[in-house]
């Protein structure tokens, strides 16, 4: 297979990893937040749903590189090749972080580098959206509109993503107390809410990525 080939695969592979464990996590949640099961049961399930959580992850920080690449490599985007090298580069070092984050155990290390990670975030979203408005205004970038449009739809899941972010923080300690058998009734109800408020972002991303793949198939 050529280049151009290889990188369509692997694009297709990140959208269906994507979204496939995403429904995992999501089928999931609802047994993790079910104070009627065991809690024994529910830490399980929450290990489960942690495990699969890792897929969407790596995909979101893989997307964006894989398909900058093709659309370079398809003389979609006026970018040099070293603009390439410099996205990739930036792309696997945000994917090492997103690894050391999820295999790592609590500690003053973890908790930088979550806000390191929260940061970069922001910043590839105001990136994104100055660079898709520079091209919606004529002003450079990519001069094709349906492109500029995944950009922008990148650039909002991303934005969704930190707002599950946003919306999980009560879990975090609550799911601590869980563990070691201390969870007050407070604590049972921090979990449900907390998973229900996420919901609509995910859905949003969803969304998100069923519109950027039918831009990308010219369905729309």
């Amino acid at each position: 297979m050529t280049e151009i080939a290889y990188l369509k695969l692997a694009h297709v592979a990140g959208l269906v990893y994507w979204l496939g464990t995403d429904l995992g996590v999501w089928y999931a949640s609802y047994f993790a937040a079910d104070r009627d099961l065991p809690v024994r049961t529910r830490i399980v399930v929450f290990r489960i749903l942690f495990a699969l959580d890792l897929a969407p992850r790596v995909c979101m920080t893989l997307m964006l590189p894989l398909g900058v690449h093709l659309a370079w490599r398809l003389h979609l985007l006026p970018l040099e090749g070293g603009a390439i090298a410099i996205l990739w580069t930036a792309c696997l070092m945000w994917l090492a972080m997103v690894l050391f984050l999820h295999f790592s155990a609590p500690g003053a290390a973890k908790r930088l580098l979550t806000r390191i990670d929260f940061y970069v975030r922001v910043l590839l979203i105001l990136c994104l959206l100055g660079y898709a408005g520079a091209s919606l205004a004529g002003a450079g970038g990519s001069r094709v509109p349906w492109l500029t449009s995944k950009l922008l739809i990148y650039a909002l899941m991303v934005a969704c993503g930190l707002m599950v972010r946003v919306r999980l923080k009560p879990f975090g300690a609550a799911y601590g107390r869980l563990l070691t058998d201390a969870a007050s009734d407070q604590d049972h109800t921090d979990i449900s809410h907390s998973i229900r408020a996420s919901r609509p972002f995910v859905l949003a991303i969803w969304l998100g990525l069923l519109t950027s793949t039918a831009l990308g198939l010219h369905v729309i």
